[in-house]
C-alpha cells in the first residue's frame, strides 16, 4: 500500500528499508536503513543540500510502494523524475528533461550520516576522481587532501593543509569523475561503527562533495538541457552493509 507520512511518500523494499520523498519539492526527507546488526536508523539529515535555484511545486504522476513519478512544467521546461527503491538497497533516480530554450536544472541532494547521528569524521570515502575544482581551476588530486582514489577518513583529511575553504568546517569542492558518461560508481562511503556503506552512481561527469561535522553530501552537477532535445540522466544511491576491513584504507580511522 502506498505510504504517506507528513505529506511525504514512503517507498519500501523487501529488506525493510523506507525512503521518504517530498512530492512537492522532490527532496528526500528520510531513509531508514539497517546496520550490521539489522537495527534501523534514519541516515538522512533533515535538511537536504539545496541548490541555488532548486525547482519547486512538482506534481505526482504515479506512486506505488516501490516507485514514485514526479513532473515539473514551468517556463518552457518540462522535467520528469522517477524514483525506484530496489531490493538491493539502491534508490534509482531517473531524470528526463526537455526545454524550448536552454535551461539548467539544480536538484536538491540528500545529506547523509550513516551512523544515524553524531559526527561523520570517521566515515571513510573512496572517490573515482583524479582532478578536483578549487577556486583557481581544475587541479590534479595527487599529493593533496582531495586524493580519495584510495579510501581515507573524512576527518583525517580535513586536518591536511588547504583542505578547508575559508569559513568552512568541511569539504565543499567539485570533482571530475573518471568514465565515459555511462552509469558508473563515482563514490563509496563507509561508516566503521554501523557497518553501513553508501555507493553513489551517476551518468554525470562531475560531482560535488560537501561535508561538515554531522553530515556529508554527494551531489551530481547541475543538468544542462539544450533547446528542443531530450536530456536524460540517472543517479543511484545504494545503501548496504560492508566489512570495513574490505576497504584498503590509507589512513587510520577513529572509532569515536
Amino acid at each position: 500500500m502506498t505510504g504517506q507520512a507528513g505529506g511525504s511518500h514512503t517507498l519500501r523494499n523487501a529488506r525493510g528499508m523506507r525512503v521518504m520523498v517530498n512530492p512537492v519539492d522532490a527532496t528526500l526527507c528520510g531513509w531508514w536503513a539497517p546496520d550490521r546488526y539489522g537495527r534501523l536508523a534514519d541516515v538522512l539529515e533533515q535538511a537536504p543540500i539545496a541548490a541555488a535555484a532548486s525547482p519547486a511545486q512538482w506534481q505526482c504522476d504515479a506512486a506505488s510502494d516501490a516507485s514514485l513519478e514526479l513532473r515539473l512544467a514551468q517556463d518552457g521546461l518540462c522535467v520528469k523524475l522517477r524514483y525506484r527503491l530496489e531490493d538491493n538497497g539502491g534508490l534509482r533516480i531517473d531524470c528526463e528533461a526537455v526545454a524550448i530554450a536552454p535551461a539548467r536544472i539544480d536538484l536538491c541532494a540528500p545529506a547523509f550520516n550513516l551512523h544515524g547521528g553524531g559526527i561523520v569524521a570517521d566515515h571513510v570515502l573512496r572517490l573515482a576522481a583524479d582532478r578536483y575544482l578549487p577556486a583557481q581551476g581544475v587541479t590534479d588530486v595527487a599529493g593533496s587532501a582531495f586524493d580519495f582514489r584510495q579510501p581515507a577518513p573524512l576527518g583525517a583529511r580535513l586536518a591536511w593543509p588547504g583542505a578547508q575553504p575559508a569559513g568552512s568546517e568541511g569539504f565543499d569542492h567539485g570533482f571530475c569523475l573518471a568514465g565515459d558518461g555511462l552509469l558508473r560508481e563515482a563514490a563509496r562511503v563507509a561508516d566503521p561503527a554501523s557497518g553501513r556503506e553508501l555507493r553513489f552512481f551517476t551518468t554525470q561527469p562531475r560531482l560535488h562533495l560537501h561535508s561538515d561535522s554531522r553530515h556529508f553530501c554527494l551531489a551530481a552537477e547541475a543538468l544542462d538541457v539544450p533547446c528542443g532535445a531530450v536530456t536524460r540522466h540517472t543517479f543511484v544511491y545504494r545503501l548496504g552493509v560492508q566489512d570495513i576491513d574490505a576497504f584498503d584504507i590509507s589512513e587510520s580511522v577513529s572509532m569515536l
